[in-house]
């Protein structure tokens, strides 16, 4: 028996690839622009093209300088979906893989930059999963920021990036051959950690999500431990927190934007929440009766006492809390939305100046003596938000159906007041911030030695009305008082007309 001929090819070697100086030496073969490379490539003649086990091949890939020379940082971007997410970064922030880890000090780094996942970071995690379950499920769109991470300098020098467009000098297009080792972030430590949990959930896995769920990854390449560090203090040490109140306004799919969307619908609130563009809520400017934010903690008020998260209202939650949200809304227009004018009438001041019910403060306390006074038919709803724990696991049928069980099982309260005791409570106080019991509850202001500051108000006489000027600060101590007198036995203190005195 004759066996056959079996042809040596010579493969070229990684080392013989060269590496392009304004990429910091990484090894480039010139697809489009180097014909023999190109023919190379295209009959399997590169080491690199046999060693797949070793490396990630990523299609789609563009590789990029960013900043400025000589201080160019070398960053690729990819596209991959949630199980080449998992299989590329390897890193999961909440539970660090222990495989080359130390080696690529990978360890060093994850001690300066990495926070552990405590306390409320620990919570926010839960709710970006959840986040990422219901879009996996269908009841929201994603919106994924792009997730910045890095690989190790140590493993540099086996990553090579193949070009299928070299138009631009900047930022080539082709393949890209990563090494098999973790990837740490720079910016998406929260987000990285809940794709991982995401992934192992049942309705993902179940689903088809880890081939069908798209995310996008920046990866730099060529990082010292130094360098990350550098990072993470330029990335987080400039520029200002994230508004609250412009968050809120573009955000348009949560369960809670959706909740105050509807029970506001077509009453005093309705266009007229200050949204972190615009002029806010202030004392003189009479537009806007709260901003967003503060309306967002009035109805977590109305809804839970203030016990529950945004995060943890679910949009099957919408629809039996709402009739108490509206319910809520319209009480504050029947009581006060003739005392919030805008613009302020001639002769007459801001209402803001005029009213303790114009404030933040005020309004969620009333926000939680209207929970207590309903809290016989709200707390049984209320009380499982947050619970169901295997949630990801659900349809949104589903999950309907296990919430709306449990609020069958919740043992209930009975009110502190009766609803309508409450609306007569209301209508009957004063509320007149220079009353003097307004200003023994929230305290006044004080002038430059040290004593009671006075302010002259318009009252419709030729030279005014002297008065106290009362703080309005927006703490939960102030809160917690108005909410404990307006609901005692000494209630009807609130209905005195007496001034303070000064």
């Amino acid at each position: 028996m004759v066996l056959p001929v079996i042809p040596q090819v010579h493969l070229i070697p990684d080392a013989e690839i060269p590496g392009d100086p304004k990429f910091k030496g990484l090894k480039i073969v010139r697809f489009q622009s180097n014909l023999d490379a190109q023919d190379a490539y295209l009959n399997h003649r590169f080491e690199f093209q046999h060693e797949l086990s070793r490396r990630h091949m990523i299609n789609g890939a563009t590789l990029s300088l960013k900043g400025a020379s000589p201080h160019y940082r070398i960053t690729t971007l990819m596209h991959p979906t949630l199980r080449q997410f998992i299989d590329i970064v390897k890193y999961d922030p909440s539970a660090p893989p222990i495989e080359d880890f130390e080696a690529l000090g990978m360890k060093e780094a994850h001690d300066q930059t990495q926070q552990d996942f405590k306390g409320a970071k620990k919570e926010n995690l839960a709710n970006f999963k959840q986040y990422l379950v219901e879009a996996v499920r269908g009841d929201r769109s994603a919106y994924l920021p792009p997730i910045s991470g890095w690989q190790s300098s140590e493993v540099f020098d086996d990553t090579i990036f193949v070009t299928l467009d070299e138009s631009n000098p900047m930022a080539l297009y082709g393949i890209l051959y990563l090494p098999k080792k973790p990837v740490m972030q720079s910016d998406g430590q929260t987000q990285t950690a809940a794709l991982f949990q995401a992934a192992s959930t049942g309705v993902a896995i179940k689903g088809g999500a880890l081939d069908s769920f798209g995310t996008t990854l920046e990866i730099e390449l060529n990082v010292t431990t130094e360098e990350a560090g550098q990072s993470f203090a330029d990335r987080n040490g400039r520029g200002s927190k994230k508004n609250k109140n412009l968050v809120a306004q573009m955000d348009g799919s949560s369960a809670l934007a959706k909740l105050r969307t509807q029970a506001i619908k077509g009453t005093i609130f309705e266009g007229r929440l200050a949204d972190g563009r615009s002029v806010g809520a202030t004392e003189t400017a009479t537009k806007n009766i709260v901003d967003l934010s503060t309306l967002d903690q009035m109805l977590m008020n109305v809804v839970s006492r203030g016990t529950k998260k945004p995060e943890q209202i679910k949009h099957y939650h919408v629809e039996p809390l709402l009739p108490f949200c509206r319910e809520f809304i319209e009480l504050l227009q029947e009581l006060f939305g003739e005392n919030w004018p805008d613009p302020t009438p001639k002769d007459s001041e801001p209402y803001r100046r005029l009213y303790i019910h114009g404030w933040a403060f005020a309004l969620k306390a009333i926000a939680i003596t209207y929970y207590d006074s309903r809290r016989d038919k709200i707390s049984p709803l209320s009380s499982p938000i947050g619970t169901m724990s295997r949630d990801e696991h659900t349809t949104a049928d589903e999950a309907k159906e296990a919430y709306l069980a449990a609020t069958k099982n919740v043992a209930t309260q009975d009110p502190v007041v009766p609803l309508e005791e409450l609306k007569a409570r209301l209508k009957a106080i004063e509320w007149l911030r220079y009353r003097k019991h307004w200003i023994a509850i929230t305290g006044s202001k004080l002038d430059r030695e040290g004593r009671l500051k006075t302010r002259t108000i318009k009252d419709g006489t030729p030279q005014g009305r002297q008065v106290v000027e009362g703080k309005a600060e927006n703490t939960a101590a102030t809160i917690n008082s108005v909410v404990n007198k307006i609901l005692s036995a000494t209630w009807k203190d609130l209905t005195s007309k007496i001034d303070a005195k000064f």
